[in-house]
């Protein structure tokens, strides 16, 4: 296995680090000195802001590859979660006119801030990395560092105390971790259409800073090797499956070649199994599965079509479907294929799965739209009712989406692949065979329509 890192210099996320935290702790001191109008306006930018600032420094000290800022990231994501949550669950109150409770949250959320900043200072590199090579120092030199002075009130400790149950006039942070990618997996062939995909896994890893792996599948079932594939010389075996095995490493090159590219942390992994089972299996270790639509004109007798839907309804992952017929002149997709999404919802289980599963990929969105559909599967009373708990939902998570109801009575797939062209949406989000297979197979149904004939990214969960 091939575990690759992108080069970091810790020194300048350090002072990165340090001045985005200086200039939120400023924007939280100027709201909270403004008069109540301007701070109902400003509040709403501010968690905007917050947001933006917290994303960043995780970015950075996931990007710092140093050990002990490695060892933070997950407390730091738990404090900021903590802050969020705080923050939009005021946002009513403030709407409603009243800023007491939201106001003692700003002041707060300075010192809190302060504090992030200062330890954070005290972690961080401020220069270069000392060898790790033995060495024989004389003098002041061959002392030991004094250790740091303990702050009186850890970042950690505060956020504790502060989800403690409320007291009067105080406000309870809640406990929740949102939803994010850590871990994407990518099907790595030699087919004309591993460039699209590979590309558009690459960019949600950059983007969302996630370990991409790149899986290439020998085509032949695992009960072949059921201890794995080694190539003995001059073996029958070697001249049977010594060709796939090339094949497969010649596309997992091909993978490399993009990743270091896009500059992501990427693993490879050479799997003795079909395409179908092998992704599958890996999916279950990953949080975002990127394939390609099937092609019927790249397909060989021995392999199974479908792969999205076998991966979709053998995983518990979503899957995002790269089309096959991407334009002439943008043969791969575009950077910002993200930034504009349809969702789509009917209210089922599935729909509320692949919901779920798209938070990380819609809070980053600069637009979201919800479809819903109203006719024999969702009634228009349904529909109405549902309207607010969707906002609801979508809004503790920080996202901003406009609902679009429409009566409908036809071919549900093909009225939202025209809804995304209406829309200019880059990509499309849904849930998989709501219905039973067989009776899609046989009668239709928008999950077949849409793996058959999307011409955008679509993601996809059963």
């Amino acid at each position: 296995m091939l575990i690759h890192r992108p080069p970091i210099r810790p020194p300048a996320y350090s002072a990165a680090l340090r001045h985005t935290r200086r200039l939120l702790c400023k924007r939280l001191a100027c709201t909270a000195g403004e008069p109540d109008d301007g701070f109902a306006h400003d509040y709403v930018e501010v968690i905007a802001e917050v947001e933006a600032q917290l994303r960043h420094e995780e970015t950075i000290l996931e990007a710092c590859r140093v050990r002990r800022l490695q060892e933070r990231v997950h407390e730091l994501r738990q404090e900021n979660a903590a802050i969020m949550a705080a923050l939009h669950h005021t946002l009513p109150q403030v709407e409603l006119g009243e800023f007491g409770l939201a106001r003692q949250l700003v002041a707060a959320l300075t010192d809190i801030l302060s504090l992030h900043r200062i330890s954070a200072d005290l972690a961080l590199p401020r220069g270069p990395v000392a060898s790790s090579g033995p060495a024989r120092m004389r003098g002041r030199a061959a002392r030991p560092a004094h250790p740091a002075p303990a702050l009186s009130s850890s970042p950690s400790r505060t956020a504790r105390n502060i989800r403690q149950p409320a007291e009067a006039g105080r406000f309870s942070f809640p406990t929740e971790v949102p939803m994010s990618l850590q871990s994407i997996l990518v099907h790595a062939d030699l087919s004309r259409h591993a460039p699209a995909r590979i590309h558009a896994a690459a960019l949600l890893a950059r983007e969302h800073g996630a370990h991409l792996l790149g899986a290439a599948m020998m085509g032949v079932s695992s009960a072949v090797f059921p201890d794995g594939y080694e190539e003995l010389p001059d073996s029958m075996s070697a001249a049977c499956f010594g060709p796939l095995a090339d094949n497969a490493r010649e596309a997992l090159e091909h993978f490399k070649a993009i990743a270091s590219e896009r500059g992501v942390a990427y693993d490879t992994r050479l799997v003795p199994d079909q395409a179908d089972d092998g992704l599958a299996q890996l999916s279950r270790f990953a949080d975002l599965v990127v394939v390609s639509q099937d092609d019927p004109d790249e397909s060989l007798c021995r392999q199974m079509l479908r792969i999205p839907d076998y991966v979709i309804m053998n995983s518990a992952r979503p899957v995002l479907v790269i089309p096959r017929a991407l334009p002439a002149n943008k043969p791969l997709p575009s950077d910002s294929f993200a930034r504009h999404v349809l969702v789509a919802w009917d209210g089922s289980r599935e729909a509320a799965a692949a919901l779920g599963a798209a938070v990380p990929l819609l809070r980053r969105a600069e637009s979201v739209t919800v479809a819903m559909l109203s006719g024999p599967a969702l009634a228009p009373a349904e529909c109405q009712a549902q309207q607010a708990d969707l906002s609801g939902f979508l809004g503790r998570h920080m996202v901003r989406a406009g609902i679009l109801v429409r009566e409908h009575s036809g071919d549900t797939g093909h009225a939202l692949l025209s809804i995304a062209d209406e829309l200019g949406a880059g990509l499309l989000v849904m849930g998989c065979y709501g219905h039973s297979r067989l009776r899609e197979l046989c009668l239709g149904g928008a999950s077949r329509t849409v793996l058959a004939e999307t011409h955008i990214p679509t993601l996809l969960a059963h």
